[in-house]
């Protein structure tokens, strides 16, 4: 079990705040989820309440940001508290990518911090 100090050493990554619908699938279903807040390494949502979490599975996650803007990526669950998900990345296409680094460049207090968390990514 992860203690608060743990989790604090762990998070790297600025979370943003985003309300967003995102659809997600494990491979046989899909659905709709509550975004709740997004950082260059992953999702938190709140998905349907009949939806059981998997950690062992990998979800397909698309998030629309408008008609011809979309992120793109493939999770899995981290961690999973009452209502909510957290999912990290896994695989993330470069045009996603690209889309994701603007939304956070927007929505960050610090919008330089987006280059510091990238060069961590290696």
């Amino acid at each position: 079990m992860n203690t608060p100090s743990d989790k604090t050493e762990r998070r790297h990554y600025e979370r943003v705040p985003f309300i967003a619908e995102v659809i997600m699938s494990d491979g046989t279903s899909e659905w709709t989820s509550a975004l709740l807040d997004i950082s260059l390494k992953g999702v938190l949502l709140e998905p349907p309440s009949d939806i059981e979490p998997e950690f062992d599975k990998t979800y397909d996650i698309e998030l629309i940001l408008g008609e011809e803007t979309e992120i793109k990526m493939r999770g899995k669950i981290s961690h999973a508290k009452g209502a909510h998900w957290g999912l990290e990345w896994e695989n993330i296409d470069l045009e996603s990518l690209s889309h994701l680094r603007r939304l956070l460049e927007l929505n960050m207090n610090d919008p330089d911090e987006i280059n510091r968390e990238l060069s961590d990514l290696g």
